[in-house]
């Protein structure tokens, strides 16, 4: 499934880049639902390049239905990014630890200066490979990273505005 999300962040794109660049934002994410904080595994500054690995791993409750295929337990990702500064843009790719053969994700976004104003436009594709419910999940999945991403903005803003 291929997503595209527009992301609007009330804050300058100097702050935003900050931001994602800090490994004490990271920290403020585990006051998000459904994932803890995010371990850094790895930060490479080379400069115009910033390579960052990070471990996810949810933390919310799974429907019935869903836990009959899966451990909430075992829902852990490796986020991998490099960061290209003089382009104000991110390529990713997430991993999962567990049911590696089931997911496939890699994107990235751009920051689009307005001024006051940023707008993260993420692009990506993603592939959930589960007969008859994989369509499904994909939507769930996107759905989920829009309300992510829109959450992620609101504590960026709050906490460098």
């Amino acid at each position: 499934m291929r997503f595209k999300v527009d992301n609007p962040i009330s804050l300058p794109r100097s702050e935003v880049e900050a931001a994602f660049l800090d490994p004490a934002f990271y920290e403020t994410l585990g006051q998000m639902p459904n994932i803890k904080a995010p371990e850094l595994l790895d930060m490479d500054d080379a400069g115009d390049l910033v390579h960052l690995r990070f471990r996810y791993a949810f933390n919310g409750d799974l429907p019935s239905a869903a836990r009959r295929v899966l451990d909430p337990e075992r829902m852990t990702w490796i986020h991998e990014e490099t960061i290209f500064r003089q382009e104000h843009r991110s390529e990713f790719r997430m991993i999962p630890e567990h049911y590696r053969d089931r997911m496939t994700c890699a994107g990235g976004y751009r920051l689009e200066d307005r001024g006051q104003e940023t707008n993260q436009r993420l692009e990506g594709d993603l592939i959930i490979r589960y007969p008859l419910v994989g369509r499904l999940v994909e939507k769930a999945i996107v759905s989920g990273l829009r309300q992510h991403l829109v959450e992620e903005a609101r504590l960026l803003e709050q906490t460098r505005g």
